[in-house]
């Protein structure tokens, strides 16, 4: 499989391995994974359990300090299937491959990296990628969301969510209804 058939390739691993200048490297789909669990209803435990891990890495997923893009993708594919089966919300499930895709963009901005490759990625059209980004830089909480996460933004580095913004010099979508 090749990085841009799925975030988590060798190149987000490379990429998550670098210095994480101004905050978390895995924060966006740390977000979007506690709110996909929170949406089954079930607890850090539960779902560590389901999905072979200890719930110290769930807990590190969810805070963001162990980024998801750097995860084997049959570990996360496991995970996906864990939380759909616990009956999570399938579109916040579906969302993780935009959310670890965010967090690679992220990461390269900060490292003062070139992103031309990441955003041609047809992830970085779809309409999740410009919403979390949104979310991350902004707070604007896209509506799917509103029932298990609070309308912040989710880097709190001012000057990296300014160098984001000034390096993809793209309007930010709004979230979906």
């Amino acid at each position: 499989m090749t990085p841009s058939a799925s975030p988590y390739g060798r190149a987000a691993h490379q990429a998550t391995q670098a210095d994480h200048s101004g905050g978390c490297p895995g924060v966006v789909a740390g977000a979007v994974l506690r709110s996909a669990r929170l949406s089954a209803g079930i607890s850090i435990a539960t779902l560590a359990a389901a999905s072979g891990v200890g719930e110290e890495t769930i807990e590190a997923w969810e805070e963001g300090s162990s980024p998801l893009a750097s995860v084997p993708l049959p570990q996360v594919e496991e995970m996906e299937t864990s939380l759909r089966n616990a009956g999570a919300n399938p579109h916040l499930v579906a969302d993780f491959a935009a959310a670890a895709w965010c967090d690679l963009v992220i990461v390269a901005i900060a490292d003062h990296k070139d992103t031309t490759c990441l955003m041609a990625d047809r992830v970085a059209n779809e309409i999740a990628f410009g919403e979390l980004l949104a979310w991350s830089l902004t707070g604007n909480l896209p509506a799917r969301y509103q029932p298990y996460a609070d309308p912040v933004p989710l880097l709190t580095n001012s000057t990296l969510i300014e160098q984001v913004i000034q390096t993809l010099d793209v309007p930010l979508r709004p979230p979906s209804s």
